[in-house]
C-alpha cells in the first residue's frame, strides 16, 4: 500500500488500514486516560474498561498485521473481507480481516460505555 492504488479493492483496503490506525491511536489514548487515575465511581469499572480497551488494542494490532497479508492473498475482484489469510498463531489457522476488526470496534465501544458509567 504505497499510495499507488490500482483498483477499488486496494483503495478500500487502504481506507480500512487508515481507519484502523486512527482508531487504534484513539483507543491507546483513551486507555492511557483511564489508566492515569481519573475518578471512577467503582474500581471494578476502571478495570473492566481497561481490559476492554487493552483487548481492543490487541485486536487493532492484529488487524493491521492482517492487512498486508490480505492484499497479497486477494484475487482480482475478491472482497477484502472474504480473503482467508493463513496465520500460525494458536496453531495453523486461517483468519479473515473481520475477525480482528469487529472485536476491535466492539471492545472499544464497550470500554467507552464502561468509562462513561464509571464517571457517573
Amino acid at each position: 500500500m504505497n499510495g499507488q492504488s490500482t483498483d477499488a479493492q486496494t483503495t478500500a483496503l487502504e481506507f480500512v488500514s487508515r481507519a484502523s490506525t486512527y482508531l487504534l491511536v484513539a483507543t491507546i489514548v483513551l486507555l492511557a486516560w483511564v489508566a492515569s487515575g481519573v475518578e471512577f465511581s467503582a474500581d471494578f469499572l476502571r478495570l473492566a474498561a481497561m481490559a476492554c480497551l487493552t483487548i481492543s488494542v490487541a485486536c487493532g494490532l492484529a488487524a493491521l498485521a492482517l492487512i498486508p497479508r490480505v492484499q497479497e492473498a486477494r484475487r482480482p475482484g475478491q472482497s477484502n473481507f472474504a480473503v482467508e489469510v493463513p496465520v500460525a498463531l494458536f496453531g495453523a489457522r486461517r483468519y479473515r480481516l473481520g475477525v480482528a476488526l469487529l472485536p476491535q470496534y466492539l471492545l472499544l465501544l464497550a470500554g467507552l460505555i464502561l468509562y462513561i458509567i464509571g464517571m457517573i
